[in-house]
């Protein structure tokens, strides 16, 4: 009994392993966040501009939905240590935003990090991979619409 027991703890891992790939993301590139969104009926623009001052970000574009109501923002910065910084801080913020009613989740595993929040009639989320980071902080009707996008890019 105990060697089934242990064949199975043993296959139950390598499955779990196997599927979640160490928990590794692959992150998007600036081009494909654009074409995707774009694709999507976004209009996406490029703010690295405004954004010059601060070494550590390499670029910037938000993605606007169709009828102007969000925006869903994209960050590539310079080195990961720079990355989970950027992450932490945003989650920082969005955690001193808690209501007595909020929902929250947090998941951090391999190269990636995500944090939601649901609050205040808002939906706010910060997800990282590698040395990108994705941003959003909308009117919860908005939140599926959101939600939909961030799985269909992997953030």
């Amino acid at each position: 009994m105990k060697r089934k027991f242990i064949i199975f703890s043993v296959l139950c891992f390598t499955v779990l392993f196997t599927l979640t790939g160490c928990g590794n993301k692959k992150a998007i590139t600036v081009d494909e966040f654009k074409t995707k969104l774009q694709n999507k009926g976004y209009t996406v623009q490029d703010l690295t501009e405004k954004y010059s001052s601060y070494d550590h970000i390499k670029h910037v574009l938000i993605a606007l939905d169709s009828e102007n109501n969000y925006q869903i923002e994209f960050y590539e910065i310079n080195n990961l240590d720079n990355a989970v910084s950027v992450y932490n801080e945003n989650k920082s913020i969005f955690e001193k935003s808690k209501s007595s009613s909020s929902a929250e989740t947090s998941v951090e595993m391999g190269n990636n990090a995500k944090y939601t929040l649901k609050t205040n009639g808002t939906y706010k989320a910060v997800s990282r991979i590698d040395k990108t980071v994705v941003y959003v902080n909308v009117n919860s009707k908005y939140e599926n619409s959101v939600k939909d996008v961030l799985k269909e890019i992997g953030y």
